[in-house]
């Protein structure tokens, strides 16, 4: 659906539709227009659930409606300081609001209630964000350090998954994704037909004949369904494959190299995997990349 916005309307439809603006057109009428691009069973999908698309798809996921509900909750008893913390346009005034007033024990517990084992199971019931938890920390601890680490090094008013946490939304224009940002929307625009669509087993494709060219792969989420085998099979395909640069995010999972693992054509950038986890805006994911030198 959003790529097929990308490819008909303007910025300002694009963003007014998906929900990030109001929209000064009726959203299925402009849904209508995307549906004949859409494949069949998107566009069935849609049909029936057009009461989305009325609203904006943009917080229609179950991340962004779980978070929708907790900054709901949060701003009840922290408004203000939520309002103080995304003010901020100087770090060291941060850094020092952070430690005197915003790190609090009532803090604490709340990230530990957003982010106990129970809900990650039972709220999103998404075995990727718990099944193969290997964190030395509990997660809602490992989420604590991060944010705090985060948070003395950059504004918070830089982060995008921050706006969503405690706000419940985007803010326009700083703190949006940069899919929705304008400066890149052209850009996206012209590459958009570009993009292959296909729905598979992550090793399926990896192996399939038509991808054998590719030696560029970033893997978002997806290899924290793997189990330990999936996960060795995974390095020891790129393993194979030279001239292969590669870039695996997941989040709140913990991965080592597996004990026996052939993983000998492979250079891992440790200081790039270190520096993404401290300076990634979107927070709390861990990073294997690497690449296998030609």
């Amino acid at each position: 659906m959003k790529l097929a916005a990308i490819k008909a309307l303007d910025y300002a439809e694009y963003t007014g539709f998906l929900g990030l603006h109001p929209c000064l057109t009726p959203r299925l009428g402009t849904y209508e227009r995307l549906r004949l691009s859409l494949t069949d069973a998107a566009a069935r999908w849609w049909d029936a659930h057009l009461g989305l698309i009325k609203k904006g798809v943009l917080y229609a996921g179950r991340w962004e409606r779980y978070f929708q509900l907790t900054s709901r909750n949060l701003r009840v008893w922290r408004e203000k300081k939520i309002t103080r913390l995304f003010a901020f346009d100087d770090i060291a005034a941060q850094r020092a609001f952070v430690r005197r007033e915003w790190d609090t024990l009532a803090w604490r517990w709340s990230i530990r209630a957003v982010f106990n084992p129970w809900v990650l199971r039972h709220v999103f019931g998404d075995p990727g964000f718990y099944r193969n938890t290997q964190c030395r920390v509990p997660p809602w601890r490992h989420v604590h350090g991060r944010l705090n680490t985060y948070l003395e090094r950059h504004l918070a008013r830089e982060s995008f998954m921050l706006a969503l946490v405690l706000r419940g939304q985007f803010f326009d224009p700083l703190h949006v994704p940069p899919y929705l940002r304008e400066e890149n929307f052209s850009t996206l625009k012209a590459r958009a037909d570009r993009v292959v669509t296909r729905v598979a087993p992550l090793f399926e494709m990896l192996d399939s004949p038509e991808s054998a060219s590719c030696v560029k792969y970033s893997l978002s989420d997806v290899p924290s369904f793997l189990d330990d085998a999936g996960h060795r099979r995974l390095l020891e395909f790129f393993n194979a494959k030279k001239g292969v640069r590669f870039c695996v995010r997941e989040f709140l999972t913990r991965r080592e190299i597996p004990a026996g693992c052939d993983t000998r054509n492979l250079r891992f950038c440790h200081a790039l995997q270190d520096e993404l986890a401290t300076d990634d805006a979107s927070l709390c994911y861990t990073f294997i990349i690497g690449e296998h030198p030609k």
